[in-house]
């Protein structure tokens, strides 16, 4: 497939450009969009800005849904060829990398549904791909979700978001950590959600995350078996225009949906 190709090469690519940047982090340029803690950096806006000028070469014509410089917009005619991305994810990792937990993504979708899509952890080196009915890998070996099957023994993810809407984290997952056997937090939506693809974690609880944040993760996940809704069990579309999603290895995801306050 064409597209995934592209989504391979572009985003080792610009990997190298993040990692330079990530190198060399003190001499960032980096301002602050609504709250203290969501902030952009250069770094953002260039990794977007080569994307986007590779896709109208390559792609002319195709719509761009993107989280930087005016292209965070759903697209009117969600039938079209969209390519959506998220530059940085783990912006503050990035800034302040004592953990270089981030990830470029870049999905591809057709029809409002995901069909392509790859995450690059540039300091990592570790490449996810997903194609639709054709699997999902990790550095090029296949990847597949756990099987456990007792949540007491379940590893959950999730992240706290902006402090304007941590109560509704808190109270949305707070029956989930009095049971759940592990809880840890990323920092790193992309992260977070590969790491159940990977099997290495079983779920994953965030209130707040765009279309850029998991077009390309959605697709991973379930081409590793996983499953991914709403927080009230409603099915996950790109651009619904709702909040909220709940990943999971599949095996659990009704019993974590049970203790979910949505």
């Amino acid at each position: 497939m064409k597209e995934l190709e592209f989504i391979e090469g572009i985003l080792q690519e610009t990997a190298v450009y993040a990692k330079e940047k990530y190198a060399d982090r003190m001499n960032l340029d980096v301002s602050m969009k609504d709250e203290t803690t969501n902030i952009l950096t250069e770094a953002d806006l260039e990794v977007q800005r080569r994307v986007v000028e590779r896709l109208d070469k390559e792609f002319h014509g195709d719509l761009v849904v993107a989280e930087e410089a005016g292209l965070d917009r759903n697209p009117s005619d969600e039938g079209c060829r969209c390519w959506v991305m998220d530059p940085i994810d783990g912006t503050q990792n990035f800034v302040r990398g004592l953990f270089p937990i981030f990830g470029i993504s870049l999905a591809f979708a057709v029809g409002g549904r995901s069909v392509a899509g790859g995450i690059i952890m540039p300091v990592m080196g570790d490449l996810f791909l997903a194609e639709e009915g054709a699997g999902a890998t990790r550095s090029g070996k296949r990847i597949r979700v756990s099987g456990i099957d007792d949540i007491t023994s379940a590893k959950l993810e999730v992240d706290f978001v902006r402090l304007s809407r941590r109560d509704v984290a808190l109270k949305a997952a707070g029956k989930v950590f009095q049971t759940v056997g592990a809880v840890r937090s990323k920092g790193c939506a992309v992260a977070a959600l590969c790491s159940i693809a990977n099997g290495d974690a079983e779920a994953y609880i965030h209130v707040g995350l765009r279309p850029w944040d998991y077009a390309a993760a959605q697709l991973i996940v379930e081409e590793a078996g996983g499953k991914l809704t709403r927080l009230d069990g409603s099915p996950l579309e790109l651009f619904d225009g709702k909040s909220g999603l709940l990943a999971s290895n599949g095996i659990l995801h009704k019993e974590f949906l049970s203790l979910i306050e949505a």
